[in-house]
């Protein structure tokens, strides 16, 4: 009769067993969609005549096929084009220049996350030396965890690069850049890519900063004083004690111009509602952070909902461009660009007619939606359109499949 020790063991032991096989699979099933994903590829590179329609340049036609094929991944898997973009990428890159990558990551023996470690570092290389890579990297271990397994690639890549580390970060500076995150909770990351020696040597000063206001009995941990003090000399000459507070740093900015897009709950506003303040391109926010936002901007559009049904309330003509009463209100609706899994903001899109004002579609807000510019161009130049149900905007790909978009809310047409 079998212990509850034993019987506790025998079951841990078929979870982990299962978890063995479940590692296995999801190797197995990666492999598989990189495989579809470059197929699809190949299959719209060599058909590029049943995507795109009305361009003739040679290179146009290449890139509206990329453009469709991106999008076409991006829907099937509900990605951003951007994620698609790279899922199109590592799989070329996988199936035409690391065939044994390949086969182990089919075979489970690699998990996709080593594998996209071995296309990554493979990607930078030149291809007279993806092979001495690739063996390289399989001929050690491959049973440890990813982010070791990705550090040995780097030093593996390193070793076998032809090019000087010299020329390779001199060129590899000119991708420096800054980006920002929305994070949750009114917060952002703000994300810098710089050479090495620039990251370090501002991350030491903002640490000597931290650690000069800890000696000096400011209570803030060293990570609070370092994101104080970036913010500090960014905005303006001031100590980071006086940072501490993000309104009122925001509130005493001078020269920073900005515009900003608020929509604020009347309830809110009339102080019965702790709904939040949503600000155009980020999410919800403070009341307070959206009215110093308020204050500081040059050109502004203050949007009061109904708290129960959300239809706009009042719209304010202080803008830089005042838009006609129907644009606005197709902003309010849209939100962002209409294809599915955009988010470029209405304001940097055009509005597109779903039909057609050539074939006879009208200027109403039933059929119109807000395009970025690159959606726009595949809308009519490939084989992906549109139609409006109801509130929805239902899009078909070339493939005839279809996939659906809403606007942000529901809002009534204007009068």
């Amino acid at each position: 009769m079998s212990t509850p020790d034993a019987l506790f063991c025998e079951d841990a032991e078929r979870i982990v067993d299962e978890l063995h096989r479940l590692r296995r699979d999801e190797a197995s099933l990666a492999a598989r969609k990189a495989d579809l994903i470059d197929r699809l590829r190949r299959a719209n590179v060599a058909h590029e005549e049943l995507i795109v329609v009305g361009v003739d340049r040679a290179d146009e036609r290449a890139d509206l096929v990329e453009r469709s094929t991106r999008a076409q991944v991006a829907c099937a898997l509900r990605l951003a084009e951007r994620t698609a973009g790279r899922l199109i990428d590592e799989a070329r890159v996988l199936a035409s220049d690391l065939p044994a990558t390949s086969a182990a990551l089919t075979s489970g023996e690699l998990s996709w996350a080593h594998a996209r470690a071995i296309i990554e570092e493979a990607e930078s290389l030149p291809p007279e030396a993806v092979g001495a890579f690739e063996t390289a990297v399989l001929g050690g271990r491959l049973d440890i965890p990813a982010g070791r397994f990705a550090a040995c690639c780097r030093r593996i890549r390193e070793h076998v690069h032809p090019d000087s580390i010299e020329r390779r970060a001199t060129d590899a500076a000119a991708s420096r850049c800054v980006t920002v995150q929305p994070a949750r909770d009114g917060m952002a990351w703000l994300m810098t890519y710089l050479p090495v020696m620039q990251a370090e040597l501002a991350h030491m000063i903002l640490t000597g900063v931290a650690m000069d206001e800890q000696a000096a009995g400011d209570p803030r941990t060293r990570d609070q004083l370092r994101a104080d003090a970036l913010v500090d000399a960014l905005l303006r000459s001031a100590r980071p004690a006086s940072v501490a507070d993000a309104a009122d740093a925001a509130a005493s900015l001078p020269g920073v111009k900005v515009n900003v897009s608020i929509t604020v709950p009347a309830l809110t506003l009339l102080g019965h509602s702790d709904e939040p303040a949503v600000l155009d391109g980020y999410g919800p926010i403070p009341l307070d952070t959206a009215m110093v936002l308020a204050a500081q901007a040059t050109s502004w559009r203050r949007i009061l909902t109904h708290p129960v049904s959300g239809v706009v309330l009042v719209h304010d003509r202080q803008t830089y461009r005042p838009p006609a009463a129907l644009r606005a209100w197709l902003a309010d609706r849209d939100g962002t660009c209409r294809f599915p899994g955009c988010g470029r903001r209405a304001s940097g899109c055009d509005v597109d007619h779903c039909v057609a004002w050539e074939d006879g579609g009208c200027t109403d807000h039933d059929n119109l939606a807000h395009l970025c510019r690159r959606h726009h161009r595949l809308k009519h130049h490939t084989k992906w359109w549109a139609r409006f149900e109801d509130d929805l905007l239902v899009w078909t790909g070339p493939t005839g499949h279809e996939y659906a978009t809403a606007g942000r809310d529901d809002r009534a047409p204007p009068a």
